[in-house]
This record gives C-alpha cells, sequence and structure tokens, in this order.
C-alpha cells in the first residue's frame, strides 16, 4: 500500500521531522509538507520518500488557518499523480512509533480519527464568530474571554439555520483516501471561518456518521500516543525512552511531542 504522510510543520528546527523521514523513507511512502510560512522553509531530503512541499499560508494556532493549512494538504494529496491507500497528519515534533515495515501493513481499518464525547462548549467552536486569524490566540486569551462574553451578549449561533452537529477529536488522524472526496466536497466549509480551536473539529463534523456508539480515548483512536496528564502536551525526553520503547509496533503510529531527535534512534536500537 502506498502512505501520505502530511505534515504541518512550523518553527526553525525541522532536525525532528527531518529523522522521521530517514525513519520512513521508502517508495511506498510520501511526504507532503505545510511549514508555516511565518517560518523559514526547511531544506528536508528524503532517498526515496517524495517530499513535496506545498504553497504556504502564515498559520496561528487556535484560529481557522489551521483548517484551511490542513485542508491545503488533503487537496495537494488528492490531486497529486500517485494513488495513496492511507493519509496520515502529522506535526513537525510528531515521532514513529512503528518500524517501517510494521507500519506498511498495520493499517487495515478505514478510519483512525478519534471522536471526543460532546459537548455545548465544543459547539461554541464553532457556532461562535471570533475575528481572530491574525493574532497569536497564546498571546490574547483575554482578548478571547471577551469575545465569548459578547457571542452569549448578542446570543451568536451562526449554525442555528443549518444542520449541522460539530463533533470534536484529536486533529491528527489516519484515514483511507476513499474519504478524501467527501472531505474536500464539503459544502459547509464557511462554518470553519472565524472559528475557534476548529482543527479539532473539521474531520470529526464532516465525517460525523462514523462516529462509533463507543468512545475510547480519542488519541488512541487516532492511533496516537499523547500525554496530556504531565503536559499540554507533555514533551517526551530521553528519560521517557523505556516507556516509548514499550509502545513500539503496538497499536501506535505516531508520538507527539518531542524536541529531540535523537530519541528516534534510541527507541529503534535494539
Amino acid at each position: 500500500m502506498k502512505h501520505a504522510i502530511m505534515v504541518l510543520g512550523s518553527g526553525n528546527d525541522a532536525r525532528v521531522l527531518q529523522k522521521v523521514i530517514e525513519h520512513f523513507d521508502d517508495p511506498e511512502i510520501d511526504f507532503f509538507i505545510h511549514w508555516d510560512l511565518k517560518d523559514k522553509l526547511p531544506n528536508l531530503v528524503a532517498q526515496e520518500s517524495h517530499i513535496n512541499f506545498i504553497p504556504r499560508i502564515k498559520v496561528y494556532w487556535g484560529t481557522s488557518t489551521q483548517v484551511f493549512a490542513e485542508q491545503r494538504l488533503l487537496q495537494n494529496v488528492w490531486k497529486s499523480k500517485e494513488r495513496y491507500d492511507y493519509i496520515h497528519l502529522i506535526s513537525s515534533t510528531d515521532i514513529p512509533l512503528m518500524t517501517k515495515q510494521y507500519f506498511k501493513r498495520y493499517f487495515n481499518k478505514p478510519l483512525y480519527l478519534g471522536f471526543s464525547p460532546q459537548s455545548k462548549k465544543d459547539y461554541r467552536r464553532l457556532s461562535f464568530y471570533y475575528p481572530i486569524d491574525h493574532i497569536n490566540v497564546r498571546e490574547h486569551l483575554n482578548l478571547i474571554r471577551v469575545i465569548k462574553a459578547l457571542n452569549l451578549l448578542f446570543h451568536v449561533d451562526r449554525l442555528k439555520k443549518q444542520s449541522i452537529i460539530p463533533m470534536k477529536g484529536s486533529n491528527w488522524f489516519s484515514i483511507r483516501s476513499t474519504f478524501l472526496p467527501t472531505i474536500l466536497n464539503y459544502s459547509n466549509m464557511n462554518i470553519f471561518n472565524h472559528s475557534f480551536l476548529s482543527d479539532e473539529t473539521y474531520l470529526q463534523t464532516i465525517l460525523g456518521n462514523y462516529r462509533p456508539k463507543k468512545l475510547k480515548e480519542d488519541n488512541e483512536m487516532a492511533a496516537r500516543y499523547i500525554d496530556w496528564k504531565r503536559g499540554t502536551p507533555y514533551v517526551f525526553t530521553k528519560k521517557d525512552i523505556p516507556e516509548l520503547k514499550e509502545k513500539v509496533n503496538t497499536k501506535f503510529a505516531f508520538a507527539r511531542k518531542v524536541e529531540d531527535p535523537s530519541l528516534i534512534d534510541s527507541i529503534f536500537d535494539n
């Protein structure tokens, strides 16, 4: 099977991503990379995988720019001359938890996409209006509180006249490429404009009919090993190598978050 690994990248250090590319370097695994336009484009190389840099936009955490960067990745995979069986989304600080051989034969379900229990708070990510697409949300959390209060005060509900049920889950996923037409032809993309944290609602809302009745932890459903108890998320370091080694070639395709590229060699060192 052919795999397309899509990467949402940012910053001025792409050493972790380069190590991931070296780990998965294979004619059946290609990379599609969106690197934040605010940052310098990295020099990434592979021997057998194709590396495709796609047209870039400025991405601001928490805003709808994250959704539209992800949409660009999906569009470029779909327009590619290659036909891929599985599409994966990772960040530039994710690392593999599978050997290349195990990764290539592991995926057999159509959807590895996390869903969380629904809440009114998640509904408001899309129903409220957030004019924040060009600011660093982390530096303006008080502004977000004011915007939410104003939306409540004026009874804003952009979904009121639409038969849309917003859903939420992990924004990282692995899916069969057969879902791409459904995602890219979604007729209500405007609901993601001027939204908040909508990258965690994007695919879940579009593919809501596939939400399982019995939910597991959403990152586990997406085949991702992410620890939100020790951090936001926790950054794995060398002291966590034994823990990460225990997860190799199990049900987790990737782990995040990592800043030290040497962890990949250490985890897979027999």
